[in-house]
């Protein structure tokens, strides 16, 4: 009877391995829920084998607990996102930006935007420096009043000069001859001051012999600063005036052209 028994529940234990694979054969085709079931089925033999009294082989208890653990894993799984799925999805939802937002990203904010540099602001042209002889005023040929500032920032060679003074005449003559040949510097300002008692004498004598730069009539306190510094009434003087103003020299008498060329080029 034991026997019969025995044998009894091996064709039991056997039906059922048979229906388990069976079940475990269509758990493949249903993916998650027929693992979950060949787990639960397996759990389901391993009590009724101990319930019948049969001896389980030794480390069994964990290999269905085991089983038992993948199953309910992957039934787990089955039923919920996997958390790959999971966080894909939510990194999709998380970055991926809706149009609104795409919209918002590429406009530029107001505030927040770059603006253009502003344009640097350009240097003052620097003031030439205004000395002694700036401050003086000197007469044009028409009678109006002109200030000797207005060749700042030049050297000057200025002829103190009358249209009776031979000498005059000739100092005149070497400052023409060197400013044509290209011997002196071309900012170099050159000056005639006439000392006649009328413009119309000057005028008369540039209608048939050649004028400087400029042409003027002495003034008064341009006399004034002249005697201060030279108390000769001889003519002619030339006066080197440097770029700021300052007199370099104040010769009397007849300039040699190499002396003339020399001063000129070394005014500052």
């Amino acid at each position: 009877m034991q026997r019969a028994n025995a044998t009894d529940r091996r064709l039991i234990a056997t039906h059922d391995a048979a229906e388990a694979t069976s079940r475990a054969s269509r758990g493949r085709r249903f993916g998650a829920t027929g693992t979950a079931a060949l787990a639960t089925l397996l759990a389901s033999m391993s009590a009724a084998i101990g319930l019948f009294g049969c001896d389980r082989p030794e480390g069994a208890a964990g290999a269905v607990g085991t089983v038992g653990a993948v199953g309910a894993s992957t039934a787990q799984t089955a039923s919920e996102p996997s958390s790959a799925s999971a966080s894909s999805t939510t990194g999709a939802g998380s970055t991926a930006a809706t149009p609104n937002e795409s919209a918002a990203s590429a406009t530029p904010v107001a505030n927040g935007a770059a603006q253009p540099a502003s344009p640097a602001a350009a240097p003052e042209t620097a003031q030439p420096v205004l000395g002694p002889v700036h401050q003086l005023s000197v007469v044009d040929l028409e009678g109006n009043k002109v200030s000797l500032a207005k060749f700042a920032g030049r050297p000057m060679i200025i002829e103190i000069w009358a249209t009776w003074c031979g000498p005059c005449r000739a100092n005149r003559r070497n400052v023409h001859e060197l400013k044509t040949q290209g011997r002196l510097p071309e900012r170099l300002a050159v000056v005639g001051v006439s000392v006649d008692t009328g413009a119309s004498l000057v005028k008369g004598f540039l209608k048939s012999n050649p004028g400087n730069e400029a042409e003027f009539m002495a003034s008064p306190e341009f006399n004034e600063f002249v005697r201060a510094r030279n108390a000769s009434p001889s003519i002619p003087k030339t006066l080197y005036v440097d770029s700021k103003g300052r007199v370099a020299d104040l010769a009397e008498g007849v300039q040699t052209q190499k002396w003339l060329e020399a001063m000129a080029r070394n005014l500052r």
